[in-house]
């Protein structure tokens, strides 16, 4: 037995080598065979993979649509009161108060070069300090969208309209429209919208007492200087008795106590078609919000069950100085060609990508940034601009009783109105230079010698890039001392003013700057088209350290750096050289405005505005970039879903061990449509509100 053990471990420790060869000696058929496969493979791999996985080079990018809206030098119709509501700003509002007067000085100069104060006068830095204090000091209305969806005669009446509403007709009947991908190559139709089962769900109109606790949390958090009015906007349901429609009414609200502080506006008062109505849809009655009768020109327009969480003021959502404060994030993009995939549930997307359509036939086919879910800052007067420009788009919505009708072809206010504020700043920066700084002798052509300086600047640009460019890799590029940033220390400028400064909000980018988001390592020598899945810049890098690399032959023409071609057309009119540059290939627009607004020796517009500053145009753009102006600005909030008893228990005590760093907060109702869990989930957040916000607004009724 001895030998045998030894000849058996002997075996084992013979090498690896000569074990596998002993293996395909005695396997060879097969070993041949899976030599040739594995030939075959490589070869189909290194001769026609590459290939396959080239993606297919798109067409260039369409031209954009543009519709009338007046350029820098021209006011728009909506702003000088002849929109297409009639009244929109005399009969139920207010004048826009930036019309009829002369543009202080003290804006020029701080747009121009951010001075405040004129070192060759005494006592102008008080004096103009008072004025902008005195600007920053006008109060703020806020603005709800209310309804109390548990109301049973509400819920007859819904019922009723949903027995003739075209979208139920559908969803009862279950049919589904043709759904062929080709209906929409490029952005030439809006999206559609089919699904099987509509999301109308109950937790939509379930009322929890959210208005009167975000109520408290207003009358605790915001100074009584920066606070307005609050107009509560409510629906209308049949008295049980009279038959007669009245406005709905919170059941804790005190009317005796409200007087002009809190008003409740009925639907029928903002609409401009009250046929339409009622209406159950949000987004049909944010469409008419700027509506409201004596509504401030700015205004926070907000969702009953969002609350602050932590004291604010007005630089939180707009100053004087930098304009409107819009919360953005660039996590979440809404492409700016909307998929046509049917879906479950007609929510908050189709709007937003149906708007972001929208902005895209106008300013360029682009990504936008998604808002944050919290308050948003809005102005009545650019409102009444967005809608004399897309009238029959404000109608359409508002003629949804339910969200979703129409193929869900809704505006989105409060994103319309942030990328339409951003859109036309950045519109206003590169007409001011193109039409007012590189046309020098204003005779409506670039000949060689107004062009050459455009060439220069790039020249001289590109000799400040690294000489690698990686485009598939986000580079860390150093900071450009050149740049002069418009916010430095914006506290700082606030404060010496008189303008308070909580800390609760920290402006990360201003539209001064440039476009804020740029596409990253965008590549100038193809159509932007072409780029279109790559990821913006973020809002948190510096735009010193953005870079770009911009091509003079791609972008303007292979005619613009050619010395002797005859002078090229500088109107910024339809199917313009201009309108390539800043909307169709928007990338280059981007690029330019970046090198232009590199040139300021100071930290303002001085390189974009007019050099004339004695002329009209002059006054315009001024008038154009402090009505435009903005910042992007980051503050800490908390966004969370009240779904099963468990999940919305912890939720909540997460949310409440952060009642000292959370300015703002929301919590949604999302829950199943279950009894059992509803009741549970509503006790729980019943006692969060409590303890969390437990002194009574001066609205309530005594308990």
């Amino acid at each position: 037995m001895a030998p045998i053990l030894s000849l058996s471990s002997a075996s084992q420790r013979r090498p690896l080598w000569f074990r596998t060869y002993r293996f395909f000696s005695q396997h060879i058929r097969s070993t041949f065979f899976l030599l040739i496969l594995l030939f075959t493979i490589v070869n189909i791999y290194l001769n026609i993979s590459f290939d396959f996985l080239r993606p297919i080079p798109k067409p260039p990018a369409e031209p954009v649509d543009r519709r009338l809206i007046g350029g820098v030098g021209i006011r728009s119709k909506s702003t000088l009161g002849n929109g297409s509501r009639s009244g929109s700003g005399t009969e139920k509002g207010k004048e826009d108060s930036s019309l009829g007067q002369a543009f202080p000085i003290w804006k020029t100069r701080w747009l121009q070069d951010q001075e405040l104060e004129d070192p060759e006068a005494e006592g102008v830095r008080e004096e103009i300090a008072k004025k902008i204090k005195g600007e920053a000091e006008r109060t703020l209305d806020i603005v709800y969208t209310w309804v109390n969806g548990t109301d049973a005669i509400l819920k007859d009446v819904k019922e009723k309209y949903k027995e003739i509403s075209e979208l139920f007709l559908y969803f009862k009947n279950n049919t589904r429209p043709t759904n062929n991908p080709n209906i929409n190559p490029k952005n030439r139709e809006p999206p559609l919208v089919g699904n099987g089962k509509g999301d109308q769900t109950i937790h939509r109109f379930r009322d929890n007492n959210e208005l009167k606790y975000s109520l408290r949390s207003i009358a605790e958090y915001i100074p009584e200087k920066m606070l307005g009015r609050i107009h509560i906007l409510t629906t209308e349901v049949p008295d049980s008795r009279s038959g007669q429609a009245v406005g709905q009414v919170p059941e804790w609200l005190d009317l005796g106590k409200v007087d002009e502080k809190v008003r409740l506006v009925k639907h029928r008062e903002v609409y401009d078609n009250t046929s339409v109505l009622p209406s159950f849809n949000s987004l049909s009655i944010e469409s008419q919000m700027h509506h409201v009768s004596d509504l401030a020109d700015t205004f926070i327009y907000m969702n009953d069950d969002i609350f602050f969480g932590l004291p604010v003021d007005t630089s939180d959502f707009w100053t004087p100085l930098y304009g409107f404060v819009f919360h953005l994030t660039n996590e979440i993009i809404d492409p700016a060609i909307p998929s046509l995939g049917i879906s479950p549930n007609v929510g908050e997307w189709q709007s937003l990508q149906y708007t972001n359509y929208l902005l895209s036939k106008q300013f360029g086919a682009r990504h936008r940034a998604y808002l944050s879910h919290i308050v948003h800052i809005m102005n009545r007067p650019i409102l009444d601009e967005i809608q004399s420009i897309w009238p029959e788009e404000f109608d359409k919505t508002a003629s949804h009783r339910f969200r979703g009708e129409g193929q869900a072809q809704e505006i989105n206010m409060a994103f319309f109105m942030a990328h339409y504020v951003m859109e036309r700043l950045r519109e206003t920066q590169l007409t001011s230079y193109w039409k007012y700084r590189l046309d020098k002798n204003q005779d409506g052509k670039l000949d060689w010698e107004e062009r050459e300086e455009l060439v220069r600047m790039v020249e001289e640009y590109d000799e400040t890039l690294p000489k690698v460019v990686n485009r598939r890799k986000a580079v860390p590029f150093p900071i450009d001392p050149t740049f002069k940033s418009f916010l430095q220390e914006p506290d700082k400028k606030l404060e010496s003013v008189g303008i308070s400064w909580t800390g609760r909000t920290n402006y990360v980018q201003s539209g001064m700057d440039g476009y804020p988001f740029m596409i990253k390592g965008a590549d100038l020598s193809q159509s932007s088209s072409n780029q279109y899945s790559r990821q913006p810049s973020s809002t948190r890098t510096e735009p010193s350290r953005r870079q770009c690399q911009f091509n003079i032959d791609f972008c303007l023409g292979l005619q613009f750096r050619n010395k002797t071609a005859p002078a090229i057309d500088s109107s910024v009119g339809k199917e313009s050289l201009f309108e390539r540059l800043a909307f169709t290939e928007y990338h280059c627009g981007d690029c330019l405005l970046h090198i232009v607004r590199r040139r300021s020796t100071k930290p303002g517009m001085s390189s974009v505005m007019p050099l004339d500053q004695a002329s009209e145009a002059f006054s315009q753009v001024a008038n154009d970039m402090s009505r435009y102006n903005y910042v992007i600005g980051r503050s800490q909030f908390t966004f969370m879903q009240l779904t099963t008893g468990d999940k919305s228990e912890a939720g909540l005590k997460r949310l409440l061990a952060r009642n000292q760093t959370e300015t703002y907060f929301c919590v949604n109702d999302d829950v199943p449509d279950s009894p059992l869990i509803a009741k549970r989930v509503r006790g729980l957040f019943a006692g969060f509100l409590e303890t969390r916000l437990p002194h009574p607004s001066p609205w309530e009724k005594l308990s």
